[in-house]
């Protein structure tokens, strides 16, 4: 018999903003996605500041 963990690894432009492992319900995959989309916004708005743009548009859509 073979058992297996799921687990899935978020990314965003190459860089890895974390993984879930496990089956802990929805709840908490939602709260993991919830993060990853979080620090991609963080990231942009860094991004965004450093190069003087402003978008009205979140890439985490």
């Amino acid at each position: 018999m073979l058992h297996g963990v799921p687990t899935g690894f978020f990314f965003y432009r190459g860089k890895r903003l974390g993984r879930a492992t496990g089956w802990h319900g929805l709840g908490q995959l939602e709260t993991t996605v919830a993060a990853a989309r979080e620090k991609i916004r963080v990231a942009n708005a860094a991004g965004s500041a450093t190069h003087g743009e402003k978008s009205g548009k979140s890439s985490a859509d």
